[in-house]
């Protein structure tokens, strides 16, 4: 009876790995996931941070909302797949449950939803947008954690708003709490750890770092900041010169729509 059982076990296993190897080369074959573009959200984020740009892309026809990758507080990762338009870039939103997890713990997700991009769904090269501590942690996953072999490589990066240099004003600490809440700081370990990092950022990675001047939370010198860890000839800047667009404005104003388009060369 222990035989059989040890029988029933091992072909079970075989039968899984064949489903998994199944899905990978289905996946790899007929990847329809054109140009991929990967959205995450900032500190405190939701569905909603990015819904409305996603929206405004689709109907500018940029491209397709492809997937949600929501990753819960115990690491699992949830995915939702939409239905594709064959030749249009696909957007893809990641979720972190844990919206105020440090930048360690957040970026750790993110390799993890590379990585699963990558191995079950055939995707070799992605672009990113980032809001905000968005931007820190996709910044912290290329320098740390980008593994050729594990992770799409990244074309393309946009940090919107994202505060290198630690966020403006103790108002803004005493309002929010959580393991982020520290590393965002100005001078935290977290942030002094990326800025020494600049060394290890891709070669093959160029980014778009929007700040704006109407930004109560990070400050233009903090977000210009990302200069310093990113190589000049990889390096573009846009400042959006309107007091009326707030932090959370950056990513809801079809201004900065337009020059995310121009980078990516929308059309």
């Amino acid at each position: 009876m222990r035989k059989f059982g040890l029988f029933l076990a091992a072909a079970a296993l075989i039968y899984m790995s064949f489903l998994t190897l199944s899905k990978n080369e289905q996946a790899i074959s007929e990847n329809q996931y054109k140009d991929p573009v990967v959205f995450v959200h900032g500190f405190k984020g939701t569905a909603r941070s990015f819904n409305t740009m996603i929206t405004r892309f689709e109907e500018r026809g940029w491209g397709t909302r492809a997937l949600t990758m929501h990753v819960t507080r115990t690491g699992r990762l949830l995915v939702h797949e939409e239905t594709l338009i064959p030749g249009k870039p696909a957007f893809i939103q990641v979720l972190f449950e844990n919206n105020r997890a440090s930048f360690d713990d957040t970026s750790h997700a993110l390799a993890s939803v590379m990585q699963v991009l990558k191995r079950e769904y055939g995707i070799e090269h992605v672009n990113i947008i980032g809001h905000s501590m968005g931007g820190i942690v996709s910044v912290k996953f290329l320098q740390e954690l980008y593994n050729p072999e594990l992770h799409p490589s990244t074309d393309k990066l946009v940090t919107i708003g994202s505060p290198f240099d630690g966020v403006a004003g103790g108002r803004w600490f005493k309002q929010n709490t959580g393991p982020a809440v520290y590393d965002l700081m100005p001078g935290s370990p977290a942030l002094s750890q990326i800025a020494a990092g600049h060394k290890r950022f891709p070669a093959e990675t160029n980014v778009l770092n929007i700040a704006g001047t109407g930004d109560q939370v990070t400050p233009i010198k903090s977000a210009l900041s990302l200069k310093a860890i990113v190589p000049e000839v990889q390096y573009r800047v846009d400042v959006i010169y309107d007091k009326t667009i707030d932090h959370s404005g950056l990513h809801e104003t079809p201004i900065v729509d337009q020059k995310i388009g121009a980078f990516f060369s929308y059309k």
